[in-house]
């Protein structure tokens, strides 16, 4: 499970927040707490991804993040770590599955590999 994701985002957050309580003009904190707003997102999508990997529930994660159910496959399926399993825009439990499957047997996420390396190539 990679940890590093979601940590990056939250180092990032930390120190957009830091810059943003520096700040003299009203503008850079605008900014900079967007900034931080944005990287903070990224972490919990990614802390979430891990969590599901871990075996923790859609539903569980809902709860701890104080989401509805319903928005948690999408954040999922954005992640970097379960990304590859998403369909359409969403996970389901089965890509999670998936997902666990692989991770725990080693295996890379899948990935999509085009039998032609171009549109106009024949063969």
């Amino acid at each position: 499970m990679d940890e590093t994701g979601w940590r990056d985002s939250a180092e990032q957050a930390g120190r957009a927040i830091a810059r943003a309580l520096e700040a003299t003009e009203p503008e850079a904190v605008v900014a900079e707490l967007s900034g931080a707003g944005k990287s903070l997102d990224d972490a919990v999508r990614e802390a979430m991804a891990a969590s599901a990997l871990a075996g923790t529930s859609m539903r569980r994660l809902a709860e701890i993040a104080g989401m509805a159910p319903n928005s948690i496959p999408p954040r999922l399926a954005r992640s970097k770590s379960l990304g590859p399993y998403a369909d359409e825009g969403s996970i389901t439990s089965q890509g999670i599955a998936v997902a666990r499957y692989d991770a725990a047997s080693g295996r890379p996420p899948m990935t999509f590999q085009p039998r032609r390396k171009n549109r106009n190539d024949k063969s």
